[in-house]
């Protein structure tokens, strides 16, 4: 055993220090990988308000919807309508386009969480957003050759896609202090928003004074900015802090204090039984569901409910989703900031301060989608309301987004590629539902009073779950072998693959047990 310590010490021996701690530089790039994958993800929800050419069907359904559809404000001879797109699509031909990224992400979250814990987070991620990017670029070639083409696109984007944030969060788990967790954690997450802010008014602009047409120029554009970050990633990022050449011994300390070390036992095998019948994993799964159907309905026709009912212009459209999207990232920040602060400074229950914030995360959009229909016509109250519910959706960082890694450590990307697998179908189904919904009359408010009462019900349903069974303990099944059967694993493997260190190491003789 002294032997594997005093190879852990030399495999953790510093190199020239970084001037920015290695755990920072290593947040700030998947601050920006989550930012692009976001991006990718949600341009076309914007792109696709200029691609269709809406007149088509409202000119069909004049007789059906002239009497719920809000007046067009009156504009004069200042400000020239956006001109009809190219392409023929019904709205429910848009909401297969928009769920397509789904039907394939949802594929790979387990998948992606699991690898990431065998192999190392570094490829698995930086490749998936090289390859998104290219495929990015690809997208109005494919959109030429037809609505089959483009699904075939959005669905290979969403299977190379599903890797990133479990890989995330498994890579956080190696290089997260616990007195920081929540904090980077909401910041990995803030990047989705924060790539919705900045890619919607940037679709809006490209749309209207893009190059190669309007609005193909939005792929090229966020597809070379995927592949720059690339580069960036390449050299600079790495799985764990014992691989980066450049940290130094005191942030190494740092990040392993109080924290539980899982280089070997991520190779041991899943506890699927125990995971599958835990209540508080089925609990994460149901809010990541519930919380996702409500955010994914307003992340795919948020535009077009602006450009349509309301009439707001494509450009200002992107402005106004990017405002909306902006209070999320402060929310975020801030609760996840704050729940930190509550259990390490205040030694609250980690329980109690999870629920408390997911339950603000859950029945705030509750309320202010419920109240969108009431407020009808009026733009600035619906703006108004939207904003609401974006900011206490935000307080999800503090709630469910860091539980997994405390009641289940040793599993956290596995767990989150779970639930988060289960969750991300809310984003084939509310898209498809919003999509038959409107068919007939996608003008109307009175079906999109429909569209906003059902992610209301999905929010209120999901919080109440989440307080009746999530816990922020960590399970029984989660706990670590005894150190004989540890010690075997060791000896079938590399010896710097161990790493114990003197705590867990005295505890394993007290116990029998290691964390």
């Amino acid at each position: 055993m002294k032997k594997a310590e005093g190879n852990i010490q030399e495999k953790y021996e510093p190199g020239p220090c970084c001037y920015l701690p290695a755990r920072y530089v290593l947040t700030l790039l998947l601050f920006w990988a989550m930012s692009l994958e976001f991006a990718h993800r949600v341009c076309m929800s914007v792109t696709i308000v200029a691609m269709v050419n809406h007149t088509t069907f409202i000119q069909g359904n004049d007789s059906q919807v002239e009497d719920k559809s809000c007046p067009e404000p009156w504009i004069g001879n200042t400000t020239t309508p956006d001109p009809p797109g190219e392409y023929i699509w019904s709205p429910s031909i848009q909401g297969l386009i928009l769920g397509a990224y789904f039907y394939g992400f949802v594929c790979t979250q387990l998948v992606g969480g699991r690898l990431a814990e065998v192999a190392g987070g570094k490829w698995p991620l930086g490749l998936s957003i090289l390859f998104g990017s290219l495929l990015t670029f690809l997208t109005p070639i494919a959109a030429d050759l037809g609505v089959a083409a483009i699904v075939l696109v959005r669905v290979a984007m969403g299977l190379i896609h599903g890797v990133c944030l479990p890989t995330a969060f498994a890579m956080f788990a190696h290089w997260a202090p616990v007195e920081e967790r929540s904090t980077l954690l909401a910041l990995c997450i803030m990047g989705d928003h924060v790539g919705t802010v900045l890619s919607m008014p940037l679709a809006g602009y490209l749309c209207e004074n893009g190059f190669a047409g309007g609005w193909p120029s939005v792929f090229y554009v966020l597809g070379i900015l995927g592949c720059i970050w690339f580069i960036f990633w390449c050299c600079l990022a790495y799985s764990k802090p014992a691989d980066h050449p450049r940290i130094s011994k005191g942030e190494i300390d740092y990040i392993l204090k109080g924290q539980i070390q899982i280089g070997v036992y991520q190779k041991l095998p899943v506890p699927w039984k125990q995971i599958l019948c835990s209540p508080p994993v089925w609990s994460i799964a149901i809010v990541t569901f519930c919380a996702a159907w409500g955010h994914t309905t307003l992340l795919t026709k948020l535009p077009t409910y602006l450009e349509l009912v309301l009439h707001v212009p494509i450009q200002k459209n992107g402005v106004v989703n990017s405002l909306i999207y902006v209070c999320i990232c402060i929310t975020l920040f801030l609760s996840g900031f704050a729940s930190d602060y509550l259990r390490s400074k205040k030694n609250f229950n980690p329980t109690t301060v999870r629920k408390g914030f997911q339950l603000i995360a859950m029945m705030g959009p509750a309320i202010t989608t419920a109240l969108i229909p009431v407020v009808g016509c009026d733009k600035n109250s619906v703006i108004a309301l939207l904003t609401l519910a974006m900011a206490f959706l935000g307080f999800c960082g503090g709630g469910h987004v860091s539980i997994a890694v405390e009641m289940a450590p040793h599993y956290t990307a596995t767990i989150f590629g779970l639930v988060s697998g289960i969750g991300c179908t809310a984003g084939i189904f509310s898209p498809l539902l919003a999509g038959l919904l409107l068919d007939n009359a996608h003008a109307s408010i009175e079906q999109w009073r429909l569209v906003f009462y059902i992610s209301s019900g999905f929010y209120m349903f999901g919080g109440i779950i989440f307080v009746l069974w999530a816990s922020a303990e960590r399970q029984s099944w989660a706990y670590r072998p005894t150190m004989p059967d540890l010690l075997k694993i060791h000896n079938t493997g590399k010896e710097s693959d161990l790493f114990i260190n003197k705590v867990d190491f005295e505890r394993s003789f007290t116990y029998g047990t290691i964390g």
